[in-house]
């Protein structure tokens, strides 16, 4: 049995292989230099963001995508204009709510600061939700929460997407 399970793996890394798969993240040799997503990822210089949102917006998309601190030499600008809203969505016969959900909608837009052209744009939005109950104090509490976790969806989403882009150009 252990036999059998072990040529499996094997023949799962062969296909593989054998389809073109490439780790977006990783770094492959092309032409005999190295090159790496991770690498123009963290050339990116990301823009003020407006509002509170919008700071725990920057704060995300910088751990992600420039964990190691702000670019010396910024090859790129992320552009991003953050929308958010709230709306409560459960309303009770005596006009109380008890369940709330937080929307954040993202326009972002990545400039090559050779040029200062828009290489890269899009949307990005994410709806997270919370419960309303008796106490103030968790009601903050569950809503700054919902906030944090819209901003980590956006962050992450925009990498992804940025992730595709410089794969896609590196690939061509």
């Amino acid at each position: 049995m252990p036999r059998s399970l072990s040529a499996v793996a094997v023949l799962l890394m062969l296909t593989l292989g054998a389809c073109g798969f490439q780790p977006v993240y990783g770094t492959r040799s092309a032409g005999g230099t190295s090159s790496s997503v991770t690498v123009d990822l963290a050339a990116i210089k990301i823009s003020p963001i407006a509002n509170r949102g919008g700071q725990l917006l920057r704060n995300s998309l910088q751990d992600k995508l420039t964990p190691r601190g702000v670019p010396a030499r910024a090859r790129y600008r992320l552009d991003v204009s953050l929308t958010e809203n709230r709306s409560d969505l459960v309303i009770l016969k005596d006009s109380t709510s008890t369940f709330s959900k937080v929307r954040f909608v993202a326009d972002f837009t990545l400039v090559d600061l050779t040029n200062g052209q828009p290489v890269n744009s899009g949307q990005v939005e994410t709806t997270t939700t919370f419960n309303r109950v008796d106490s103030d104090f968790a009601i903050l509490a569950a809503e700054k929460d919902a906030r944090r976790r819209a901003a980590d969806e956006i962050s992450e989403d925009i990498r992804l997407r940025l992730g595709l882009y410089f794969n896609r150009i590196r690939g061509s």
